[in-house]
């Protein structure tokens, strides 16, 4: 058997036949797009890059697989066309100097938009978003994978259409999860049988969650817009948007569903508005549900139906719809067809209980609050609930103002809220880390940009990181001038400081100051007991303490033996000995005394002639008395000098 080894295509350990993947058809050898992340790349220390998903205006969407956990994910990453570029080769974003600040500031939606979805993980049919983490130059968001269709492939499996009976099953769970989204401040825009997946179970997926200038005619961005299915205010940058919004897209697409045929787009219709109602494209379409489809695609967004709340009472609660003055201009003709669909089996805002999150999420393009209740279009008949709603959003507002003020003061007081690690929920081992891990400055500073900075690129956060993995990574893009230091707080090899913070911006074209750590800072001075001159200074060197020696004369120690040390700090002795710490940094320096005791020298006795001549008899006469003084000015003959061994001051 061959080698089996993951492909690109589908993420499966496979053995391939001639390079190409039995399984999905990738063959290994083809070439690819040099503007998109080449596969087999691998990002995060955890994630291994495939082939390419789909593309829009804000970015890209890969298929990769988790080593961690042995799966595959979706990768996106934050790649706005307009506004940058890849260094080639390279996974790494190189942003075009005069977008800067658009290209920060979009990247800090995006950011936003993704971290508001992960705290819904495990409450909405989404695609759960799994991780979250900053790398070259942009962002990544990763979603779990889940096994599912396109809804628009789905109906064409089933006859191109659903009747009123069978969609009625489907929708509470999409219509739910659209609540919770509202509520948390994230409008989708982009809701068609496209973005719409159906899973193994029968239920309903939304996915292609984008920034609103992707989904906005006449922004920065590359728009993208589901014709048939786009609000009419999103054919302009000028327009609010909002829940009304989605609730025009959602009965698009149960128009499409119901009918077999897709709406005519919004911007033709404000020419010549054809819609022509379901009831009379398909009769099987209770009257109600095609009026409420018809209120909920209104061109005016001020008519429209509001809120996805209102949307549910009305579709499937029949006098509540017939309560609504129909729009006029339709002939709606009888239909002994009514499919209840009791109002107590879709929890509404009222019946459901939600976390109060702090979303933060930044939208270019306003809409309205979410008090969905707080909505009255002047055509719902009076009574003793409608008598009592305008109390109720009364205290409703003051009690979120409350709120608001509370969570205001509690976060000055505690020094600000560190939104930067997403919570995970108890059903999921998978954990999401926030990306203000990395460039949180990035996407504070992002949303206050009016100028773009100088500089080219957005710096990514190194520290912590091993230089030689860096220096490989960036060595396209970032020069790096290295100063090693000592460092208590990281590992030899790792990066300590960096010139720019994550997220700052920076000239890439000039080299960016780091500095590594060679070893730790604080360091204890080992005990010179027993040791060598020679074992002793690899003990200082291991530690990198700077020493110099210094021999004795003495008969106390043997030859070569360390017989004691001075610690001096920037020239002056200190009270430090053996066994203590000192800082590395500090500029200590230790002089380390050792014995040093020379062989004495052995000199032979000059060697005299004989005399040529007899010596007189006075030279040869003996003395006949020794002198008595010594003689005027003379030394005591020389002594040994050796001392007490010089211990450590």
């Amino acid at each position: 058997m061959g080698e089996r080894k993951l492909c690109y295509g589908c993420m499966e350990r496979t053995e391939f036949s001639g390079g190409v993947c039995p399984h999905c058809g990738y063959y290994d050898q083809s070439p690819s797009d040099p503007s998109f992340i080449q596969p087999g790349t691998h990002l995060h220390d955890r994630y291994i890059v495939g082939v390419v998903q789909s593309v829009n205006g804000e970015g890209v969407t890969y298929l990769a697989y988790d080593q961690s956990i042995g799966c595959k994910v979706l990768l996106r990453e934050y790649m706005p066309q307009n506004l940058c570029t890849r260094v080639t080769g390279s996974p790494v974003i190189r942003v075009i100097p005069a977008r800067l600040a658009q290209y920060k500031a979009l990247m800090a939606e995006f950011t936003e938009l993704h971290k508001s979805l992960a705290r819904l993980r495990g409450q909405v049919h989404i695609y759960t978003v799994v991780d979250l983490f900053a790398e070259n130059n942009t962002t990544y968001v990763v979603d779990e994978y889940v096994e599912s269709i396109r809804f628009v492939d789905y109906l064409k499996e089933n006859a191109g259409e659903l009747t009123w009976g069978q969609l009625s099953h489907m929708l509470p769970p999409l219509m739910t999860t659209l609540s919770l989204l509202h509520n948390s401040g994230v409008v989708h825009r982009a809701i068609s049988p496209d973005t719409i997946y159906v899973t193994n179970k029968g239920e309903f997926i939304l996915s292609a969650f984008s920034i609103a200038a992707v989904r906005t005619a006449n922004t920065e961005l590359t728009c993208e817009i589901y014709n048939g299915y786009a609000a009419p205010e999103q054919y302009a940058a000028n327009e609010r948007q909002g829940t009304w919004t989605d609730v025009y897209a959602v009965c698009a697409v149960i128009y499409r569903v119901l009918t077999g045929s897709m709406p005519p787009s919004a911007i033709s219709r404000l020419e010549n508005d054809n819609l022509v109602a379901p009831s009379v494209l398909n009769p099987n379409v209770p009257r109600h549900v095609s009026n409420v489809i018809m209120r909920g695609m209104h061109l005016n967004s001020e008519e429209r139906i509001q809120t996805v709340t209102q949307l549910v009472t009305n579709l499937f609660d029949e006098h509540a719809a017939e309560d609504e003055i129909p729009l006029g201009g339709y002939d709606f003709s009888q239909n002994d067809y009514a499919d209840d669909y009791p109002q107590e089996d879709y929890p509404s805002y009222e019946e459901t209980e939600y976390p109060d999150y702090d979303t933060g999420y930044s939208d270019d393009y306003a809409y309205d609050t979410y008090g969905e209740d707080g909505y009255d279009d002047g055509r719902e008949k009076a009574g003793a609930i409608d008598r009592l709603k305008v109390p109720i959003i009364v205290g409703i507002v003051l009690l979120l103002v409350l709120l608001i003020c509370v969570f205001v003061f509690a976060g000055d007081w505690m020094g600000g809220n560190d939104n930067s690690s997403i919570s995970s929920t108890s059903d999921t081992s998978m954990q999401v880390t926030g990306v203000s891990d990395d460039n949180a400055e990035a996407t504070q500073e992002a949303t206050e940009a009016t100028t773009a900075p100088a500089g080219d690129s957005i710096m990514p956060n190194l520290l912590g990181k091993n230089y030689e993995n860096q220096r490989e990574q960036y060595a396209s893009w970032i020069t790096f001038d290295v100063e090693e230091v000592f460092d208590d707080t990281y590992a030899a090899g790792q990066i300590c400081w960096q010139e720019y913070d994550a997220g700052e911006t920076f000239d890439s074209s000039k080299p960016v100051r780091i500095q590594v750590c060679i070893g730790p800072a604080t360091v204890e001075i080992p005990s010179y007991y027993g040791y060598g001159i020679s074992s002793y200074s690899s003990e200082l060197d291991a530690l990198h303490i700077s020493y110099t020696t210094q021999s004795q004369t003495t008969s106390s120690y043997s030859n070569g033996s360390v017989i004691g040390i001075l610690v001096t700090r920037n020239g002056q002795e200190v009270d430090v000995d053996a066994g203590d710490q000192i800082n590395l940094n500090d500029n200590y320096q230790v002089v380390v005394y050792y014995a040093y005791n020379p062989e004495p020298e052995t000199t032979e006795p000059p060697t005299t002639e004989a005399p040529t001549e007899a010596p007189t008899e006075a030279a040869t006469q003996a003395p006949t008395q020794a002198p008595t003084e010594a003689p005027a000015g003379g030394q005591p003959a020389p002594q040994d000098n050796i001392g007490d061994p010089v211990q450590g001051e």
